[in-house]
């Protein structure tokens, strides 16, 4: 009897372990990591289930998600003599390196010296007119100089800075926006591709150090008249006419713009003017954004995206002759998912990152389908034939194409593929569903994948023309570091641990400032930035700070993470001579300063990344040399607290 009554108790109890362990497969996987297909180059599950940080390397992990943001704690009081026991010994392991014969004798001092003088040999060079080739030129000399001052403290540096943003002032039209070339007058507005949103920062940079209003109230007059063009529902067109008249140049007028940073940049700089004024006018139509993304989203079924320019009834429109009426992956990367991200930190409504989700499970999905052998292998072989020698970005020396990352699907989700000369060219055998259903978008006579991997493989040469850039522009051209990163913090914390990840304080503690010099001091020591860091001038190809023509190196930090083949991953370009050099001279001599005490608790620690101005598609880690410093002219431990929902 007893044997009876004890039989169904284990079973029972062998069902419920059955059952315990089948429910916690998926966090188990999740335990173990993302898994690497070596043979395919490609992670088996990106899947937001799927994402995970752990047993990356620090390579992998930038690859993906972007940098990190590190957070100090308080210390007892037994830990803080060990934090300052290990400063110690950290310092005098940096003393023997830069004494020694044996190791790298005068390191930093070479490096630190290098940097300067090139500074210096640049101070007077400042373009007298805000127009066509010295537009870069004045507003990233302007910007290398006021980090130089803040690092260097050498008041030149700062005065050199103040030049440079005064010719830019100068340029700046009486109702408040920049010039758009020298063709066109001041009727014209270009939101779009940094026109007016990169002046503005600078106009803030040089009022926070300088303290001159007249930098203040030209980046409120900026403001001003973007604040002026905003829709009624929330976003911004690609460009303005206040007369009405043509500019000759494509882009949406009367609508919303998600390319090129058109309503990104305004959004960035309402909330800027609404923390430096406390003003709700700013924010007064931003909410409005979150609506107008949910209503002009685009797809059947699991397919969710957007185009890149829309009326402002939510329709969508074409503008060039690659921007059509078609969902596409880089609306979401460049315009739509950041802004999903920030209106959720502001606002806290899930919808948004709900609607993030649903659009990056679709990317996955194609990223899916497009890693199977067959399709991989296909791919391949048309790198292998078709690749051009003077756009190779990957250490094999091939263009390859990137899975997931078509230019545009077909709003059924049914096929995907490049657009070009306003039809799409599709990657899949085109169906008569298809013809039937999307005739006026479809490129009817270019043919799929397969059959273009046959003819790779038979020598022939590519149809049109059209070699390995022509389909691997999408692929090379966007990241998605930004948007997993978020999902990720989401996954790990929610709402509050998104905020914890764009939040950094002002102003270390004493606790938190001895272990960012500690911090600091192990940057300082790692042989690998050590290695690029060094001069190596008598060299052939060295790429160090003495050699940069100009300050086009401040451009690389805004891709520095990323994955390696596409125009992002600077930071990993480390086959002699690296385009990257000048950054890790700076950011070795930053940790140098740093770890030796010489930057001051309140200048190491530069507030949260919040809205990043500098990073695109991608994050900086919150300790870089450069950082975020569009977002640290107004310095806010957390720049979203924005009251969206009491306006």
């Amino acid at each position: 009897m007893m044997d009876q009554y004890i039989f169904p108790q284990r079973l029972f109890a062998l069902i419920i372990l059955i059952i315990f362990v089948v429910f916690n497969l998926p966090s188990r996987a999740n335990d173990m990591g993302l898994v690497y297909d070596a043979k395919i180059g490609q992670y088996k599950d990106l899947s937001y289930d799927a994402l995970s940080g752990k047993g990356l390397t620090w390579k992998a992990r930038a690859q993906l998600f972007g940098g990190d943001t590190v957070h100090y704690e308080s210390l007892t009081d037994r830990q803080r003599i060990e934090k300052q026991e290990e400063l110690k010994e950290l310092l005098l392991a940096i003393k023997i390196r830069e004494t020694s014969n044996w190791a790298d004798p005068g390191l930093a001092d070479r490096v630190e010296a290098e940097i300067l003088n090139w500074l210096d040999a640049q101070v007077a060079d400042v373009p007298k007119k805000y127009a066509e080739a010295d537009i870069y030129p004045l507003r990233a000399g302007a910007v290398v100089y006021f980090r130089a001052y803040e690092i260097f403290g050498d008041k030149k540096y700062l005065e050199a800075g103040l030049n440079r943003a005064d010719v830019i002032l100068k340029a700046q039209w009486p109702r408040g926006h920049w010039p758009w070339g020298t063709r066109l007058g001041e009727n014209f507005v270009r939101i779009q591709d940094g026109f007016n949103n990169e002046p503005f920062w600078i106009m803030l940079y040089a009022y926070k150090l300088s303290g001159d209003k007249k930098y203040y109230e030209s980046a409120k007059r900026c403001a001003d008249v973007l604040l002026s063009l905003q829709r009624m529902n929330g976003g911004w067109p690609d460009q303005w006419s206040f007369n009405g008249k043509s500019s000759g140049h494509s882009g949406v007028m009367n609508g919303v713009s998600f390319n090129d940073n058109a309503t990104n940049s305004c959004v960035q700089m309402m909330v800027a003017m609404f923390h430096m004024t406390g003003d709700k006018k700013y924010i007064a139509r931003l909410a409005l954004l979150g609506e107008f993304i949910e209503k002009s989203k685009m797809g059947q079924g699991d397919v969710t995206g957007w185009c890149e320019q829309y009326n402002d009834d939510g329709s969508p429109t074409r503008a060039r002759q690659y921007e059509i009426e078609l969902p596409y992956p880089r609306a979401l990367t460049r315009g739509v998912g950041p802004l999903l991200v920030w209106l959720y930190l502001m606002d806290g409504n899930e919808g948004h990152m709900h609607l993030l989700k649903r659009a990056y499970a679709w990317h996955e999905y194609v990223r899916k389908e497009e890693i199977k052998p067959t399709v991989i292998e296909q791919w391949r072989e048309m790198s292998r034939k078709w690749s051009p020698s003077h756009h190779s970005m990957t250490q094999n020396y091939l263009m390859e194409y990137r899975p997931g990352w078509p230019d545009a699907y077909l709003p059924d989700g049914s096929n995907w593929g490049r657009v070009l000369n306003f039809r799409l060219m599709l990657w899949n055998p085109v169906t008569s569903a298809q013809k039937k259903k999307y005739d006026r978008f479809i490129d009817h006579s270019w043919p799929p994948v397969e059959k273009l991997a046959v003819m790779a493989a038979a020598n022939q040469p590519p149809p049109r023309d059209y070699n390995m850039y022509v389909h691997c522009h999408s692929s090379i051209g966007n990241s998605l570091s930004e948007i997993r990163r978020a999902l990720l913090e989401h996954k790990r914390g929610g709402r509050e641990g998104m905020l914890k990840y764009y939040s950094n304080p002002t102003k270390f503690t004493p606790d938190q400032y001895l272990q960012a010099r500690v911090d600091a001091a192990k940057r300082a020591l790692d042989l690998r930035n050590r290695r690029m860091a060094y001069p190596f001038k008598a060299n052939p190809g060295y790429t160090g700070m003495s050699t940069m023509k100009g300050f086009n190196f401040l451009g690389s930090k805004s891709r520095w993470y990323g994955r390696v083949g596409t125009k992002w991953g600077a930071a990993f370009q480390n086959i002699y001579p690296s385009p990257s050099v000048s950054w890790y001279q700076w950011q070795f001599i930053y940790d140098m300063k740093l770890a030796h005490g010489e930057i001051d608790p309140a200048s190491a620690a530069r507030g949260g990344r919040g809205f990043e101005t500098v990073a695109s598609q991608t994050h900086l880690d919150s300790w870089d040399v450069l950082g975020e410093w569009g977002m640290a002219t107004i310095e806010m431990d957390n720049h979203f607290d924005v009251p969206l929902n009491n306006n």
